[in-house]
């Protein structure tokens, strides 16, 4: 019997690779130098778990920027940190009455942060039961950072209306360009800077006449000429 007539096998589930690929590439999470210093010291300065809570938006280019944070009043324990209703409400009173842009402030709390001390910066059951409570608040997503003493910064990205969770999200100072400063500095160009003019003797060509030729070579010259004389 010929072989490639007989019956197929039954297909039989492998060990499947479950990689998921975005469209628009993995997103990042971008920190503004104000938050990556006040975060620091929120690490720095507690000895047990502190929690804080943050604006984020998210940019055209599909990346996450940490815009401000802002320290919860809280009850703090060695080894867990929770967000209770009582110090979010602290905290959007505080905003709504203190800045003339504290409601929208208020409405772009999109992160959470959070020590874990000098312990690793995987994520508790404490912590992942707490992003299922931001789902559960409808919101589209939410960035989440575990920070430590020991210079670890771990993000992830909860993209609750995709389904989508970016672990250990790749993050970065976000370091702006200021704008405002452009005019100023085109002037200074202008009044500074233009291109060299050389003249034939920087090129090498050398000198002619009186009978000799100076070429000039790198690290020393050589001088040819018609005569030679002792």
């Amino acid at each position: 019997m010929n072989r490639f007539s007989a019956v197929a096998d039954p297909f039989v589930p492998h060990e499947f690779g479950r990689k998921v690929e975005l469209m628009g590439g993995v997103p990042r999470v971008l920190v503004t130098r104000a938050a990556y210093s006040r975060m620091w010291h929120y690490v720095d300065i507690g000895d047990e778990e502190v929690g804080w809570l943050g604006t984020a938006e998210r940019l055209p280019s599909g990346d996450f920027l940490i815009g401000e944070v802002f320290l919860l009043e809280q009850e703090v324990h060695a080894t867990t940190t929770e967000i209770s209703a009582e110090g979010v409400a602290a905290l959007a009173e505080e905003l709504i009455t203190s800045r003339p842009d504290g409601v929208e402030m208020v409405s772009s709390i999109r992160f959470w942060g959070h020590s874990h001390v000098r312990m690793g910066t995987s994520p508790s059951g404490q912590d992942e039961f707490q992003m299922r409570l931001f789902r559960e608040n409808e919101c589209d997503w939410f960035v989440r950072g575990i920070f430590n003493k020991l210079g670890r910064a771990q993000f992830d990205i909860f993209l609750y209306k995709e389904g989508v969770i970016v672990r250990d999200a790749a993050w970065a100072i976000f370091e702006p360009v200021d704008t405002g400063e452009r005019t100023q500095i085109e002037a200074e160009f202008s009044a500074k800077v233009r291109p060299k003019k050389y003249s034939a003797s920087e090129f090498g060509f050398g000198r002619f006449g009186g009978g000799e030729v100076q070429s000039a070579v790198i690290g020393h010259s050589k001088k040819k000429g018609g005569r030679h004389g002792r």
